[in-house]
């Protein structure tokens, strides 16, 4: 039966026309269950119906034509139960809709199951028989566990349905759902930067240039044959000669005679390279893979691993030849600080990550940039977006593929629309931050992601409340030495003479890897990362340490924040070491070197009850929103499945900030927020009700949360916390601010 399921579900997924796939799954559906009919109806949420789109059983006619609503039916009854029904005697049941169009009044079982994606019901898949008989448990459970293993692939199918009628002729728009990553909006042409990829990752496409794409595979041929002779030469002195036929296969399988010639047969046919050398690998290694002597069945793994390489340097190749935009929208299954580093700032208009939720790494980098970013799109093979022109609209979380003009035109007013908004905010971004009221505010940045940028309106602020130390070690190939993180350091601490630098000493882990330091754990949010990391090599610390220190001689305004503390021994610990590195320097340069404040990151759930503890050892704390949220609420933040269970605008998290502000004030602890709630409008107004005063932010919300702040009342402010604190869900907190905002007339000129 398994073969059977995962035979079924290669099959839909490997076919790139949707109709054609559904067709193939009822027709295997019925003769692995050796029943009458099978039929599969999707919904069209637009219509709210269930269009029937296969059948192997009923009326071909009626395909395309027939629709049952949600309410109606059986069908409907499926999806609203959103569990299997399985009936005897089908035409006797009270919610049995007669179809003529179908013809199935020969039919009595009936066994339905809904196919469902997200919480959401895509679809019914059903059986049929004419015997009245109820459809056993073995039937009941195929059907079952081929719905939930279908449910991704047909949602994959009807997305690159919709991503390859927009590549068409056709002038209809796609519009993808996503999660509103970084705020904005912008128009540009997709440009995917994607690692070696697998067959799973590559959808079967066609090629408007055959020539073209022939001169492509024989290239990256080549480059593989030359790949296995050096793979030969250097295994020759190791391997029998014998072992080394396999190199020798190898290239027989590329030649023309075999693998080559029926890869050429499919570009000739109109096929992409990338999808006649993926049609053909998989043909023939499923063949192997059917076969019952064990040898020729491991052939299907050479066949695999072959086709691996010729695709790896199909990729490559394109990769390398392709001629970058003028308008960069980045895709990527998940983008990171090196492949944002590979772009152009200037040709960089937005981002979307396939994987990663509103507040993963990549979406922060996006906001810190000031770049509109979508995330959590899909399971969408990357290569369907190549050279697409797209509208990525990060306020909403929306992407329109091959827009019209006239839609394009739309959103180039609401793009000039925020750049009218955004100036108004500059225009008062040197003015005191202070309420209505004259109560003071420190603002700050979030800086590190790109230092440049981030440092153009140093003056106006009140210092850096995070400096992310992790980049400058991301974006090289090794650890950087003392001197160099020395000369960087000491460019930040220069910037913001006078002015406070919190630098947070290493935080990686979790979704930030070092490319020399692999970590790869099973749950890597709750694994080694941050000063867990950095305490078990002090080598590493120290340096750093030692860095920030020598940087600092000369500049007195350093701060140093410790990153995901759990326990006071890391603490202790850490503070130890910190004074060794003192005492190194202050030996070294022959001065004397006061150690510098010393803070900590509230961000896992424990250090919430241990502040009078903390208050005693270190001299400020700093809110670390994002995390906290992610193990308060146990929710991966990178997980695009429980991406909306993730809200720092969740009541229990409000309630447990508001709890920390209230024991900071009684100690007289420091303590600021540098999350991204923080640089977010409905945040800040409700941290500055629960007391807080210190904010850092992304540079790009530095103006807007400073215009924000100058125009509300602490009066104002301290009757909307009751009223929030009492909610019960993020829902009914947005709706009080955005009340609240528009009892002040500025919900039009702040987006919530």
């Amino acid at each position: 039966m398994l073969g059977q399921l995962r035979r079924i579900v290669q099959d839909v997924a490997q076919e790139p026309i949707l109709n054609k796939a559904l067709a193939g799954l009822v027709s295997s559906v019925k003769q692995a269950l050796a029943t009458e009919c099978c039929s599969v109806y999707l919904a069209d949420y637009q219509q709210q119906h269930f269009m029937l789109m296969a059948t192997d059983g009923l009326n071909q006619d009626a395909v395309g034509k027939v629709s049952i609503g949600f309410s109606e039916g059986l069908i409907g009854w499926v999806g609203q139960r959103e569990e299997p029904i399985n009936l005897a005697q089908a035409h006797l049941h009270p919610r049995f809709k007669v179809t003529p169009e179908v013809s199935e009044d020969r039919f009595s079982a009936f066994l339905g199951c809904p196919i469902i994606h997200h919480r959401k019901v895509l679809g019914v898949l059903t059986i049929q028989q004419s015997a009245e008989r109820v459809f056993s448990e073995d039937e009941e459970s195929f059907l079952v566990t081929l719905g939930v293993q279908l449910a991704s692939v047909l949602a994959n199918a009807e997305m690159r349905d919709a991503a390859s009628r927009s590549s068409g002729y056709q002038q209809q728009v796609s519009q993808l759902a996503g999660l509103p990553g970084a705020p904005g909006m912008a128009i540009g042409q997709a440009y995917v930067l994607q690692p070696a990829s697998d067959f799973a990752a590559i959808s079967l496409k066609k090629a408007e240039d055959p020539e073209k794409e022939l001169a492509h595979f024989y290239r990256a041929v080549k480059i593989t044959k030359a790949e296995f002779n050096r793979l030969a030469e250097r295994m020759s002195q190791h391997l029998p000669e014998d072992a080394l036929a396999i190199f020798d296969v190898y290239h027989q399988l590329l030649d023309a005679a075999s693998l080559g010639r029926e890869i050429e047969a499919q570009i000739a046919e109109g096929w992409c390279a990338k999808s006649a050398l993926k049609r053909v690998v998989e043909r023939f290694a499923r063949q192997f893979d059917d076969m019952e002597d064990p040898y020729l069945r491991e052939r299907g793994l050479d066949i695999r691993d072959l086709g691996q390489r010729v695709l790896n340097n199909l990729l490559d190749t394109e990769q390398r030849r392709a001629k970058l935009p003028e308008q960069v929208v980045l895709v990527a299954d998940e983008v990171t600080a090196t492949m944002l580093a590979e772009i152009p700032r200037e040709q960089l208009v937005a981002v979307v990550s396939l994987r990663g939720s509103v507040n993963s790494h990549a979406a922060i980098m996006a906001r810190a940039l000031g770049i509109p970013a979508v995330m959590g799109v899909s399971e969408l093979p990357l290569l369907h977006w190549h050279e697409q022109k797209l509208i990525v609209d990060g306020y909403q979380g929306l992407i329109l593929l091959s827009p019209t003009e006239a839609l394009s035109n739309e959103y180039l007013r609401l793009i000039s629309e925020d750049q009218a908004m955004h100036a108004r905010y500059q225009q008062e971004i040197a003015l005191p931050s202070q309420s209505q009221c004259g109560e003071r505010f420190k603002l700050m940045v979030n800086s590190g992601l790109a230092v440049e940028l981030e440092n153009q309106h140093a003056q106006y602020t009140d210092g850096v409340g995070l400096y992310r130390t992790e980049f400058p070690f991301i974006i090289r190939s090794r650890f950087p030495t003392e001197q160099e993180q020395i000369e960087l350091y000491a460019k930040v601490l220069s910037s913001y003479p006078q002015k406070t630098v919190v630098m947070r000493t290493l935080d990686v882990g979790g979704d930030k890897a070092l490319p020399y330091f692999s970590i790869i754990e099973e749950n890597p949010f709750l694994g080694w990362r941050g000063i867990r990391l950095t305490l078990d090599h002090p080598e590493i610390f120290l340096v750093q340490i030692r860095a920030m220190v020598k940087a600092n001689v000369g500049q007195d305004n350093l701060h140093i924040l410790l990153p995901m503390v759990s326990d006071l021994a890391e603490v202790d610990e850490a503070i130890r070491l910190i004074r060794q590195a003192c005492f190194e320097v202050g030996d070294e340069l022959g001065i004397a070197v006061p150690r510098p404040k010393v803070g900590v990151m509230i961000e896992v759930p424990s250090v919430l009850y241990l502040l009078p503890e903390l208050a005693a050892r270190v001299d400020f704390c700093s809110v670390g929103t994002n995390d906290l949220t992610q193990y308060l609420l146990a929710v991966d933040r990178n997980n695009a499945r429980v991406a909306n269970l993730y809200d720092a605008l969740h009541p229990a998290v409000l309630r447990a900030l508001h709890q920390l502000g209230q024991q900071a004030q009684a100690l007289q602890f420091p303590i600021s927020i540098c999350g991204e709630l923080g640089g977010e409008p409905a945040g800040v107004l409700l941290l500055a009700a629960m007391g807080f005063r210190r904010f850092s932010m992304n540079s790009s919300n530095l103006a807007r949360i400073k215009w924000l702040l100058r125009r509300v009342e602490l009066s104002e402010l301290a009757l909307l916390l009751p009223e929030v604190l009492c909610c019960h869900s993020p829902k009914q907190v947005r709706l009080q601010v955005q009340r609240f905002l528009e009892h002040k007339q500025l919900l039009t000129q702040v987006r919530t």
